[in-house]
């Protein structure tokens, strides 16, 4: 179990885990892959390739992180995130869901807390990520912007005509513009 799934756990919280079995990591998949995870399931060739390989190479590679929470053997909310390239201090958020049926219920936010918490443990400098333009993706916005993110551009048409992606980042290093108002 995670430190932070621990921490978590002991204030009545479902523990957070991450994928350590070829079995984990493709429930994984198929959960955000699945109709029950995301709205828009216009996913690109590339997102249905990295959410089939990323939960494995999670396992492979130690800048490859992907955890999830389950309930009744079913999984609720996931998350996948990656150390930058440059192994710097910078952390890129990948992907995190809730299943349909769990919304509103602050899983999401919980998934958020444990991902800071954890790159913050870790000397973490920053954190990146971005979403889609779309009315779908509204909830991933806000939760960004409530979490200290900043919005840094927007590029248009990326995903798909008419498709564009929104980047965002929060500063983990106690600055004013890097903290939470969570």
């Amino acid at each position: 179990m995670l430190q932070v799934g621990k921490e978590l756990a002991g204030h009545g919280y479902r523990e957070i885990k991450p994928v350590t079995s070829g079995t984990e990591a493709g429930r994984v998949s198929d959960f955000l892959l699945s109709e029950h995870c995301f709205d828009d399931q216009r996913f690109t060739p590339g997102e249905t390739e990295q959410l089939r390989w990323l939960p494995i190479r999670s396992m492979q590679e130690q800048h490859v992180f992907c955890w999830y929470e389950e309930e009744a053997g079913q999984i609720i909310s996931a998350i996948i995130f990656v150390e930058n390239e440059h192994r710097s201090g910078g952390y890129r958020l990948e992907y995190f869901g809730v299943h349909r049926s769990y919304r509103q219920r602050r899983l999401g936010w919980k998934l958020m807390d444990a991902l800071i918490q954890f790159c913050v443990a870790r000397s973490g400098r920053y954190l990146e990520t971005f979403t889609c333009d779309l009315p779908e993706y509204e909830s991933a916005r806000k939760m960004f912007d409530r979490n200290g993110f900043k919005f840094m551009c927007h590029l248009p048409d990326y995903y798909y005509p008419g498709e564009g992606k929104l980047l965002y980042m929060k500063l983990l290093d106690g600055s004013a513009e890097g903290k939470s108002d969570s």
